[in-house]
């Protein structure tokens, strides 16, 4: 099988063909697929000319495998695929992140939100949880390179939500995304992928003239929550007659009669929140020639939440290159970039949070206990303004794709990339102005800096084979390799000096170092056979080694089978207005789930011991287990 792309003219060459017959395939995105025959003969030139017409469903668009980086039709594909056209939803409403671009636009994929905090992030479920004790996120490809795609990406707790770096990604910088369920469609994407997969391909440039595009968004943020009261009932003398353990007694024997119900909101009567706003900017460039092609832009974006700290800050810059070195060589790069500033307030599960601190307030303006807290439970707003946490963000994802054709028949492509993200979390709480307990009202500070490193290799090779007048093979071979590291060094101290804001004012400083990491190298094979290009059978092997797995466990393999049937292409099959293609199709796959990095191993933590003074002991702190294997789930 040879590809040609065409030119911004829309004409093509295919060169070095052996003589013999052939039918030529043109596709394009929202058109119906052209085939036509042509034999080539000594000596001479064959053209064909196509005439494209525009199909609005059609089962001949074009999908990404992130396995074997091949492209396929939605027809040859046993398994489920979902698409997204990025680009087409970016030009009629700009999504402000990459969770509001997966909503509601495939079946099967649940975004889980966060509750609305600014710079916090959601959930992402394709075909619900699968597992109790382990992750149940997907996969992230960009551009052929795993990502990282943790939903909870921060160190120190402020009730409950938090950052996610799915959210680092600019969605205007995305083409398309292709989501891959269940592991019948994730057999090939190694021991971590029975939650599926979500395959990114970010924007490239076209043969022509630099095209310019721009973009201006901007809005106001309120809370528009209706908070409820809170209550209190009072005897005719003043007393309080709250339904505790302590009063029920008095109740029970008539001596707490309820005269009187009072209530009050601190939520509205001092109310916490201000109206916040958003900005964000944007400008691309694209274009090149026949050669090269390039894809550039940048873009700022700043969004004020509805509490005074809750403060995002984020510049996203990307560039992409594709270079057509010779007739059997192609080389893409893609560089992504962004740096990020977040500011997070208090909420949540959390006693020193301004919304639950609100609602388990007092039921009157004049608290018995402290009439300074206007009501509030714990902490004023004000009180809980005064804790400091932030998060910086410095991430680069860069990959390289090289595409070989050294004949008709065969084609080799090769993946290298990485995905790097320094983050430095850090919090500040003055001594002296948060009364919530006495290590509050000592001071402390935290310093947290994390290296989260993802590196990708990749090599596959393609054969196709005509076996017959009507009978094709494709033969994927390809080897796979996957490493993730985290490393982090976290720093606190309680008791802060006055006007300091760094470690070196605390009096009792503690240190924590952590390094995990684990390594995936995976070989996997995968035959496909087209029969009259309507019927397709799909058969694949995946054999994985990871780091993770326990010392006498050896390798896992996943197997893929898989069918596919367009009957409407049968020409017994009825035609019908109603219906312009009806597929057949069924799969049965395994995928697996790797256990933590450190499952399998056993190990111990230092500790002090006071024993005739400190002095050095150990604990244990995993038992681990020599013959740990992965969860694996089949459909």
């Amino acid at each position: 099988m040879l590809r040609a792309q065409t030119n911004q003219e829309g004409r093509y060459r295919i060169e070095r063909l052996p003589l013999g017959a052939y039918r030529v395939q043109v596709r394009l995105i929202g058109y119906a697929t052209a085939v036509r025959p042509v034999t080539v003969t000594a000596g001479e030139t064959a053209q064909l000319d196509f005439t494209l017409t525009a199909a609005a469903v059609s089962l001949e668009g074009v999908t990404v495998v992130a396995a074997t980086g091949e492209e396929q039709r939605a027809r040859e594909i046993p398994n489920t695929v979902s698409h997204i056209d990025a680009s087409k939803i970016n030009q009629e409403a700009l999504p402000t992140n990459l969770a509001d671009l997966l909503n509601a636009r495939a079946p099967g994929v649940q975004v889980l939100p966060s509750g609305g905090t600014t710079g916090t992030g959601s959930r992402i479920r394709i075909r619900g949880a699968t597992s109790v004790s382990l992750t149940n996120e997907p996969i992230i490809v960009v551009d052929g390179v795993r990502v990282e795609n943790g939903p909870e990406s921060n160190s120190i707790g402020v009730g409950g939500q938090t950052p996610s770096r799915l959210n680092d990604l600019n969605p205007d910088e995305i083409e398309s995304i292709e989501i891959v369920k269940g592991p019948a469609a994730t057999s090939l994407y190694g021991t971590d992928a029975v939650n599926g997969a979500i395959q990114i391909r970010t924007k490239r440039g076209r043969p022509g003239p630099t095209r310019w595009t721009g973009y201006v968004e901007g809005g106001a943020l309120d809370d528009h929550a209706d908070w409820p009261a809170n209550f209190t009932s009072r005897t005719d003398s003043g007393a309080s007659c709250t339904l505790t353990a302590a009063a029920l007694p008095r109740g029970a024997t008539g001596a707490c009669v309820i005269d009187t119900v009072r209530s009050f909101n601190p939520l509205k009567v001092f109310s916490p929140f201000q109206t916040g706003s958003r900005q964000q900017y944007g400008l691309s460039a694209s274009g090149g020639s026949e050669a090269t092609t390039f894809f550039l832009s940048g873009d700022f974006e700043r969004e004020k939440g509805v509490y005074h700290p809750n403060d995002l800050r984020r510049v996203s810059l990307r560039a992409n290159v594709r270079n057509q070195v010779s007739r059997l060589l192609d080389i893409a790069v893609s560089t992504g970039y962004v740096s990020s500033d977040l500011g997070l307030p208090q909420n949540d599960n959390n006693s020193a949070g301004i919304a639950s601190s609100g609602l388990l307030g007092c039921a009157q303006l004049a608290c018995p206990i402290d009439t300074a807290k206007h009501g509030y439970g714990f902490l004023t707003p004000e009180q809980a303004f005064n804790i400091f946490v932030a998060q910086g963000i410095e991430r680069f994802t860069g990959s390289l794709n090289a595409n070989f054709r050294p004949s008709s028949f065969l084609s080799i492509r090769a993946v290298a990339g990485t995905d790097v993200t320094n983050r430095f979390d850090q919090q500040t709480i003055p001594p002296g102005l948060v009364p919530l307990n006495q290590n509050t009202l000592d001071g402390n500070r935290i310093s947290n800096r994390t290296q989260l490193f993802n590196y990708t290799a990749q090599l596959t090779s393609l054969a196709s084979f005509r076996l017959g007048p009507e009978l094709v093979s494709n033969t994927s071979v390809g080897v796979q390799y996957f490493k993730n590291v985290f490393a982090q060094t976290a720093a606190s101290g309680r008791k802060l000096a006055k006007g300091s804001a760094s470690l070196a004012g605390v009096v009792i400083p503690t240190v924590n170092e952590t390094t995990n990491q684990f390594v995936t190298i995976g070989e996997y094979v995968q035959e496909e056979v087209g029969l009259r290009d309507r019927v397709f059978f799909t058969g694949a092997l995946r054999n994985d080694r990871n780091s993770a797995f326990g010392s006498s466990f050896g390798n896992i393999v996943y197997p893929k089978v898989g069918g596919s049937w367009v009957i409407s292409d049968e020409p017994f099959f009825p035609r019908s207005n109603l219906m312009n293609s009806v597929r057949l199709r069924a799969a049965w796959g395994r995928s697996g789930r790797q256990p933590g990095p450190t499952d399998a191993i056993a190990f111990f933590n230092p500790v002090a011991v006071a024993a005739s003074g400190d002095v050095p002991g150990i604990t244990d702190s995993s038992v681990g287990n020599q013959s740990l294997k992965p969860e694996r789930t089949s459909e």
